[in-house]
């Protein structure tokens, strides 16, 4: 049996992410920061990589006000005589919209200090490939992460 490998596609890489206390992690970008012509800018280099701290308890609460709100509709939208447990069972929590809203306020909220993020001060062809890069590689850490966290709870 023949097996292609599609060599366009780059596997995404983990990011450097360690526990900190009971229940928290830190999620390193510093294998990013090498100085380049679009890093040199950056306001986080070697000395300060940017790094952000996720809480499993944060993802337990994204993915509880996921749950209740879908309850509420499904509520709404069923009979009555529908137990709690026939319900729950409808739930389907999106772990994809729970990162994505993770990237959106923690990492792209921060583009002017990530220079490689902002199209406004660098070509929108490479911030749109180093944004690609780093979204695939920050959703298979926190996949990671979320994995550990559900472990703890």
């Amino acid at each position: 049996m023949l097996l292609l490998i599609n060599k366009s596609r780059k596997m995404p890489k983990i990011l450097n992410y360690s526990i900190v206390g009971l229940e928290d992690y830190t999620i390193s970008f510093e294998s990013y920061c090498s100085l380049c012509d679009i890093q040199k800018f950056c306001k986080w280099g070697k000395e300060e990589p940017f790094s952000i701290k996720i809480s499993c308890s944060d993802l337990n609460r994204a993915k509880e006000k996921v749950k209740f709100d879908q309850l509420q509709r499904l509520q709404k939208t069923e009979d009555v005589s529908v137990p709690y447990e026939e319900l729950i069972k409808k739930v389907k929590i999106n772990l994809q919209n729970i990162i994505s809203q993770i990237w959106k306020g923690k990492i792209k909220a921060h583009k002017e200090e990530i220079r490689c993020l902002d199209s406004h001060k660098i070509d929108p062809m490479l911030v749109a490939q180093q944004g690609q890069d780093w979204w695939q590689d920050f959703n298979a850490t926190m996949k990671i992460v979320n994995n550990e966290c559900e472990k703890i709870t």
